[in-house]
């Protein structure tokens, strides 16, 4: 937490002394959530879809997430943005409904440099990057188990169509990867855990948008279709398309003084098609925020950190054949 803090000192202390020829800080991201995950494990009728409900004897996984963003505007580089995201997982798990010692942590950055072009009412912003991300486990997180890179390059082109924002976005990738660094599950990986690389292409696809809103606050959903191509090379290593579909309501209260609360029911499903089989995640997110707005030399600066909890959070597994994959993913 004092990490976010200082972040967001800065972010604002750079921003406050910016003129229209300098480089600003234009947005900053802070989030802070905590999850308890159940899967069915007891009782006779338990098989993983959910029948066997929040158990004390079905607790799989508790993360505490941290995360920070922020966008600085190249005012003199030619208009370019430069973007800075960091995700940090914390996981500990449970068997039995009791927790182990068994721990796992994942770091993720991705560092970029965009352009934004607005052709007519069509928004074009096209971005170069890096995702670097690491995961470890034990005690102390001490216990390297791999990383992996991803270079990617392409557009985002984003429509506001009757208030509702629609997004495609088409990356093309370079990957390398090393020991169980499987970048956010991106790879599916089977064999050998020597370094592996390869091409890939990501493409994205979304929209959201407000449903009602007044002075009881605010509804909205989302959707976002993913798609992740990797070729990978190596032995036993399939080419796999990994197909992550999420959608979700939000409820904002009103907001008092810039504070605010809100729920989240979302659904994220999950299949890797070089194997059988699916998964399928059921979160109801609780939190609250607060947002508010600072003018500066080159424009207005939006700061929004937030706090959530998931009080359900229900993971199912079907038919994957593959029954070490999972396990891969966990060490």
């Amino acid at each position: 937490m004092k990490k976010l803090l200082g972040i967001l000192a800065l972010a604002l202390s750079v921003s406050g002394i910016a003129s229209a020829d300098q480089d600003v800080v234009k947005n900053v991201y802070l989030n802070q959530d905590f999850r308890q995950s159940y899967t069915d494990q007891s009782g006779t009728d338990a098989n993983y879809l959910g029948n066997e409900g929040f158990k004390k004897a079905n607790k799989e996984r508790y993360r505490v997430r941290t995360e920070a963003g922020t966008t600085l505007g190249l005012n003199d580089e030619w208009g370019l943005d430069a973007n800075l995201y960091y995700k940090h997982d914390e996981d500990r798990f449970y068997t039995g409904g009791e927790r182990t010692s068994a721990k796992k942590s994942t770091d993720l950055i991705d560092a970029s440099l965009s352009k934004n072009i607005q052709w007519g009412a069509l928004n074009t912003n096209t971005k170069l990057g890096v995702r670097h991300w690491t995961k470890a486990s034990g005690n102390g997180h001490n216990n390297y188990k791999g990383q992996s890179n991803e270079f990617y390059f392409g557009p985002t082109f984003g429509l506001n169509v009757f208030g509702q924002n629609i997004k495609t976005t088409l990356e093309a990738v370079y990957f390398t990867q090393n020991g169980t660094g499987n970048q956010d599950g991106r790879y599916y990986r089977s064999g050998d855990d020597k370094a592996k690389n390869g091409w890939g292409a990501n493409l994205i696809l979304g929209t959201d948008g407000k449903l009602l809103e007044g002075g009881f606050g605010s509804f909205g959903y989302y959707t976002t279709l993913e798609h992740y191509l990797r070729d990978a090379n190596g032995e036993n290593n399939k080419s796999n398309v990994k197909l992550d579909y999420t959608v979700g309501l939000t409820y904002d209260t009103p907001s008092w003084h810039g504070l605010y609360a809100f729920v989240n029911p979302e659904n994220e499903w999950t299949k890797y098609t070089a194997i059988d089989g699916y998964t399928n995640e059921f979160t109801v997110w609780t939190g609250f925020g607060y947002k508010t707005d600072f003018d500066t030399a080159v424009g207005t600066v939006t700061v929004n950190p937030s706090v959530r909890y998931s009080p359900v959070n229900k993971y199912t597994e079907k038919n994957i054949k593959i029954t070490n994959l999972q396990q891969k993913l966990m060490n």
